[in-house]
């Protein structure tokens, strides 16, 4: 982001839309303008805070005329944290936000939806069980702040809690500010990561100088008062060890699919659902999506640890899972023993963006899908093109929509649609689409 060099202090914006990230927008001092905390159909007092890709930044200030979406932020640092987008937005405007962009990104590709689900939500606080925080040092106040990034920048917003966060998570931030400023370099610390599995809490701490024995001990005390696993962090994520408490140093956080009779473990690193709520919505929907049958054989691309391969284990033939991270796969192998689903869950490490052939080569199988934002890529159409049935889960409606084109282009009807809010107050959106043949 550029400095306000040039430009006013505070702006007065006549609110005329909104961009995908839920921000308001209109004109100010002859450039577009981007107010966080700003709604369609309001006048604003904005305060700059400096310019992006050509366009004025800005943050609400006062609001002139107000819409009656309008709600009170819950949050005492919003707008000023990047964490959350739209607080201040009643939630159900949220929720019809988020279809209607579904349904835009559907409607470029002219692709037909034979039923649109209604969205699926839940509590819409206290419900993230994974935060990465910076950290920062702020030399005028002699402490480290410990926090989200600010909005449009790369400050650490002065944070105490986060009322998004799982109870657990949400009252370590204070205390954590506080460790990191009695540590040896505190400068030297970016970033804290706080991770929940069900019964333990667990937080990753980057560091870029070694941990002293002063360190080690502050750390120590810090696990004892919290009841909280504490890992270093030196460089990759090959270099996370955990350091306290003392004992198995593989012993794992987990979770319990309870509705499903599955358990896993997973490393502080590893990708999970942050969403325990919506995840188990997710996984319903999806064991819906593909109509399983005890004969039924189902290939899982982008299979992380088994959050979708080993509840549909429980009811399919067998079950494929192909993942690029040799961690995910050996954890997602771990898992299935865990459950005794080895026999039916298979799980084989596969860069996806890649021609191949692998054991893709009958005709027989449904196909899941849960790709990273970027889409399923090339090779989504050789794979689809030798299913019975695909259930596409994506964190990105514009990408989703773009590989829905693909697979209507081979032959594959979109017969249901449905939106999962899981990260309320932000423009993040989860779209589970189940397709047939023709």
């Amino acid at each position: 982001m550029r400095s306000r060099r040039r430009l006013p202090r505070t702006v007065e914006v006549e609110v005329v839309g909104q961009t995908d990230e839920g921000y308001g927008f209109g004109t100010a001092a002859g450039r577009m303008c981007v107010v966080k905390g700003a709604l369609p159909g309001e006048m604003i007092s904005a305060c700059v805070l400096g310019t992006r890709k050509g366009q004025i930044v800005a943050i609400a200030e006062t609001i002139q005329t107000a819409v009656d979406e309008r709600t009170e932020p819950f949050c005492t640092v919003f707008p000023r944290c990047g964490g959350c987008s739209t607080q201040q937005w009643e939630y159900r405007e949220q929720l019809r936000f988020k279809e209607r962009w579904v349904r835009h990104e559907l409607s470029k590709h002219e692709l037909l939806c034979e039923s649109f689900l209604p969205t699926q939500h839940g509590s819409t606080t206290g419900f993230r069980r994974r935060a990465r925080l910076g950290v920062r040092w702020v030399d005028k106040v002699g402490s480290a702040y410990v926090g989200f990034r600010e909005t449009f920048g790369s400050y650490v917003v002065d944070m105490n809690m986060c009322p998004t966060l799982v109870s657990g998570l949400a009252e370590l931030i204070g205390p954590l500010r506080d460790l990191v400023t009695c540590m040896s370099t505190p400068k030297r610390i970016p970033q804290v990561e706080l991770v929940a599995g069900d019964k333990v809490r667990a937080l990753v701490l980057r560091h870029l100088d070694p941990l002293s024995a002063k360190d080690l001990k502050l750390l120590s005390a810090f696990s004892n008062s919290y009841d909280v696993w504490v890992y270093g962090q030196s460089g990759g994520y090959e270099t996370i060890t955990r350091h306290f408490p003392s004992g198995d140093p593989d012993a794992k956080l987990a979770y319990e699919l309870s509705n499903f009779n599955v358990s896993l473990e997973f490393g502080p690193n590893e990708f999970i659902q942050v969403n325990s709520e919506m995840n188990h919505l997710l996984i319903a929907a999806v064991l819906k999506g593909l109509d399983l049958e005890s004969e039924d054989r189902v290939v899982d691309l982008f299979c992380g640890i088994g959050n979708f391969s080993l509840p549909i284990a429980r009811t399919a033939k067998s079950v494929l899972g192909f993942e690029i991270s040799e961690t995910a796969v050996g954890q997602a192998r771990r898992n299935a023993e865990r459950n005794n689903l080895s026999k039916v869950a298979r799980f084989l490490v596969s860069d996806l963006y890649r021609p191949t052939d692998h054991e893709l080569t009958k005709r027989d199988y449904k196909m899941l899908l849960d790709p990273p934002r970027s889409g399923a890529g090339p090779e989504l159409a050789r794979f689809a093109d030798r299913a019975k049935r695909v259930v596409y889960v994506s964190c990105n409606p514009t990408t989703f929509a773009e590989d829905a084109a693909v697979l209507d282009q081979i032959g594959f009807q979109l017969e249901s649609v449905q939106v999962f809010d899981m990260f309320p107050h932000t423009s993040h959106v989860e779209v589970v689409g189940s397709f047939g043949r023709l």
